[in-house]
């Protein structure tokens, strides 16, 4: 038996009891292995309602795994001499003002290591949510009454707000929406067809349907009465895709910027970037430290890159 069918066999024994023994709906599993895509499925089902099954198609929202597409599309913008990673934010949004003179002192690169000193959102307002491309200026904007919560480069805290601001920097330099930008440099490139920032874009019904912990019937899941979207977290939060797509997306970062196609999303100098140890952070183990929008660190003896909040891993 090959290795590759190991794996699969050992998936399949595996994931479906992980599932089982959990309180999840459904799941989707995709894994590369030897740089090829080597399982993608699904298991369980889109919404306790109507019972319909997920796929490898399935799309869903990935919150926070979002956070590397923003990294991915600075960089980009960084190669092309268009943003400076030491330069202040304000150099890019002149309206980035805080009720704290340190603002200036907050750079594009402070923001991607998170840190900066920004403060974390705490109300996403999914239950009030923005779809109008206007959404992330004026967010940005409404920062004028936050301050910072240590100073700049003290040390590593969380930030939502801050790939927000990030987002809002790519669409001004750029001169596109953000969510544009995303699909025409990141999402294409990498064969993300069925994939978008937008929700307005996703066929509702290839969208796996959020769910609560609930006691309604028992304590088990139920639909959320709120869907988490607001285009202003766009950039933090809003990416829908699937497992296939993930898989591609991932292969192009271990190969360092190549896609399936031939052509590059990025060089092998903005990999020594993003994947340098800036800081440690308060996690363990894999994600030990934070590089430049992704989280770095070691598992039984491989390094890897992840996003932790969503547990997306790339060991190499």
């Amino acid at each position: 038996m090959s290795t590759i069918q190991r794996i699969i066999e050992n998936l399949d024994l595996i994931v479906p009891q992980f599932f089982h023994d959990g309180l999840a709906p459904g799941l989707a599993v995709g894994v590369v292995y030897d740089h090829q895509m080597i399982y993608a499925k699904g298991f369980g089902i889109k919404n306790v309602q109507t019972g319909e099954a997920i796929d490898e198609h399935t799309l869903f929202h990935m919150a926070s795994v979002s956070k590397t597409l923003v990294v991915t599309g600075i960089m980009q913008l960084v190669e092309q001499g268009e943003i400076n990673l030491d330069a202040s934010v304000s150099t890019y949004l002149p309206y980035f003002i805080l009720a704290d003179d340190r603002y200036q002192q907050v750079t594009v690169r402070l923001l991607l290591n998170h840190t900066s000193g920004m403060p974390d959102e705490d109300d996403f307002g999914w239950d009030r949510p923005e779809y109008d491309e206007g959404s992330l200026e004026r967010y940005v904007r409404s920062m004028h009454d936050h301050k910072l919560l240590k100073d700049p480069e003290e040390s590593f805290y969380y930030s939502n707000i801050g790939f927000e601001i990030l987002g809002d920097v790519i669409a001004k330099v750029s001169g596109i929406s953000f969510e544009q930008y995303m699909k025409e440099r990141i999402l294409i490139p990498t064969s993300m067809l069925e994939s978008s920032f937008l929700l307005q874009e996703i066929p509702y019904n290839e969208l796996a349907t959020p769910h609560i912990l609930g006691i309604k019937e028992g304590f088990g899941p139920e639909i959320s009465e709120v869907f988490p979207y607001h285009r202003a977290h766009g950039p933090s939060s809003t990416l829908y895709t699937n497992v296939v797509e993930l898989c591609n997306y991932a292969l192009t970062h271990l190969n360092r910027g190549e896609t399936s196609g031939g052509s590059r999303i990025l060089g092998n100098n903005s990999y020594d970037e993003m994947w340098t140890q800036n800081a440690p952070t308060y996690y363990e183990g894999w994600s030990e430290f934070v590089g430049l929008g992704w989280f770095l660190g070691q598992y039984k003896g491989c390094n890897v890159r992840s996003h932790f909040r969503n547990g997306h891993r790339l060991p190499e």
